[in-house]
Order: structure tokens, then sequence, then C-alpha cells
């Protein structure tokens, strides 16, 4: 009984989490100002952050970036290893919104090789499921490349932070030789003060006995 008990909720997690996960779905993207078919996805990192972890995650698939009509395009790839058939790729990478910055929304357009996209019917589902696919896919891709590009700035705020402490150290050293110099000085002053205090001693025990000697 306990077993079964055990199992369920394992399920339950696990379905839980799967359910979390974003997942794409089909909508709409406006490509000269036309609106177009495209699968969409909805991520928590910031549109710099997607746009960079694409580019990368296709740079290392051999295919380059060009820009077009604020979308980034990817000619001649193809959507997962599986498919011998290359196409277009436009991906375009927007903010949800004003108080949501930290969001974004993802919008894949597949367009078939050399296709003009622009003349296309807006209801055309070209490799429609690939492409939820492809961006399902790249959850993981982003999530690591952001990961990254923070293990990246706090790289930098380390070194940053241990080069103020070596330059603090540093300034301790040179006024810890400073102290020295100054307590040399010091000692010596004092011997100084010493010498002097006993040749006036001196000088005004001669000056005393000469003025005795006056009549």
């Amino acid at each position: 009984m306990k077993k079964s008990i055990l199992l369920w909720v394992l399920a339950a997690i696990i379905n839980l989490s799967a359910f979390s996960q974003p997942m794409a779905t089909v909508g709409s993207v406006e490509y000269q100002k036309d609106n177009k078919s495209a699968a969409v996805i909805e991520l928590p990192y910031t549109p710099d952050i997607v746009e960079g972890a694409i580019k990368d995650f296709m740079a290392k698939k051999g295919v380059k970036e060009t820009r077009t009509k604020g979308f980034q395009a990817y000619k001649g790839a193809t959507l997962n290893s599986y498919d011998s058939e290359t196409a277009d790729l436009y991906v375009k990478v927007e903010k949800k919104g004003r108080r949501d910055k930290d969001i974004s929304l993802i919008y894949l357009l597949v367009g078939r090789a050399n296709e003009n996209v622009a003349t296309r019917n807006g209801g055309d589902n070209y490799k429609m499921e690939e492409a939820k696919s492809f961006l399902n896919e790249l959850v993981p891709v982003v999530e690591a490349y952001d990961l990254e590009v923070s293990i990246s700035k706090q790289s930098d705020l380390v070194q940053k932070a241990e080069k103020k402490l070596k330059n603090l150290r540093d300034d301790q050293s040179d006024y810890e030789k400073k102290i020295r110099s100054f307590e040399d000085k010091l000692a010596q002053n004092k011997k100084d003060q010493e010498s002097q205090s006993a040749e006036l001693n001196k000088l005004r025990a001669s000056l005393d006995a000469m003025q005795a000697r006056r009549k």
C-alpha cells in the first residue's frame, strides 16, 4: 500500500515538473507588416540572453546569423539531427512587456529553402511541429548560456575584487614603510633633542657664569 502511494506521489511530481517546463505553442508573428504563423515560447530570460544563446547555438551547428527586418535569420539550417531538408529559420525575440523585462517571447518562423516568406499565406504552418520541438529544445540551451554569462560576469567581479584587495594590500605595505620611516625619524629626533638639550644646558651654564662675574 505504502509502495503504491509512493509511486503515485513520484508520478505526480514528475508530471508537475513536466507541466511547469516552458512549452512552445502555435502563434503568429508580424513579418514585413503581415502576420505569419509561427511557433512561440516564453522563457524567463532577457532578450539579449536569448538572442546570444540562439546565435551561439546555431554557430556551433555551422550556421551563421544574418539580420533581416528585426529577425535573426539562419539560412540553410536544419531543425533537428534527423532532418535532411534544410530550411530558413527566422527568429524574433522580444520582451514580454514593459513590466516583464526579464521575460522573453521567442517566435520561430520556418521558411522553405530560399522562400520569400513575406509572400506566404498567413496560415501556412510549414514545419510547425518541428519548429515547436526546436524551441522546446532551446530551453536548456538558453539556461546553460545564461549560466555561462552569469559565471563570466561573476568572474569579472571576482577579478576586480581581487585587484582592489591587492591594491589595498600594496597601499598597506607602503603605509607601513612610511610609518617605519617616520618611527626612525622620530627616534632620531628624540636623540637630537637630548643632544641639543645637553648643549643648551652647557651654553646656559656658561652664560650664567659670565653674568656672575659682572661687577
